[in-house]
């Protein structure tokens, strides 16, 4: 069923932000209302130059512009520069799978999501770099996408449940991963005061 991964991995994140997450957090109270106004407007619909978009694509629109207005031009053009290039391989795997599925040989879902994962953790260091450009690079390729079947007369409604399916998997991957780095570094940190330590005992 379209949307499973989308509700079932958007509501942990939102009780986390919500509950269980540092009150004093600066970021807390953005992340649960963003994420509370994808889940409540991603089943609506509406009709923008013939292209049927749904609602969610407007709150992760919304998400993308508050984000990037305060960065210098440099990060700015590279942001763009990376979400291009996510955006390029996001709308050729869907190109592909629709003119020769054959290759596609597991689930298409955590095919994407672990692609668009790969792409920005090799694009971007920061944590939050990473996460806008994969949201802007797969929000982009799937309206292209929409927009390439509708010159065929094929309809595709963009940001479909589907397509937060994909986006939520990559996002999970993600935070994972950026989970994993703050571990690595936590344990090496206190590795070298450890043997810091134990140096000027000897010394």
């Amino acid at each position: 069923m379209e949307g499973l991964y989308f509700y079932w991995l958007a509501w942990i994140a939102w009780v986390w932000t919500t509950f269980f997450m540092n009150k004093k957090n600066p970021v807390r109270l953005k992340w649960s209302v963003l994420l509370l106004s994808v889940i409540l407007v991603a089943p609506y619909t509406i009709d923008f130059v013939s292209i049927e978009i749904h609602l969610s694509a407007l709150a992760i629109g919304l998400y993308i512009f508050f984000e990037t207005r305060r960065k210098k031009t440099g990060s700015l053009l590279y942001l763009f520069l990376s979400s291009f290039i996510i955006m390029l391989a996001y709308t050729s795997f869907l190109l592909f799978e629709l003119f020769d599925p054959v290759w596609v040989l597991f689930d298409r879902n955590i095919m994407l999501g672990a692609a668009g994962f790969y792409l920005s953790v090799l694009l971007h260091k920061e944590r939050k770099d990473r996460i806008l450009a994969l949201v802007s690079g797969f929000l982009q390729g799937d309206i292209l996408f929409s927009v390439i079947l509708w010159k065929f007369n094929f309809p595709y409604p963009a940001a479909s449940m589907g397509f937060m399916d994909i986006l939520f998997i990559s996002l999970g991957l993600l935070l994972a991963w950026s989970a994993i780095e703050s571990m690595i570094s936590l344990m090496s940190g206190s590795t070298i005061n450890q043997v810091e330590g134990e140096e000027q005992k000897t010394s």
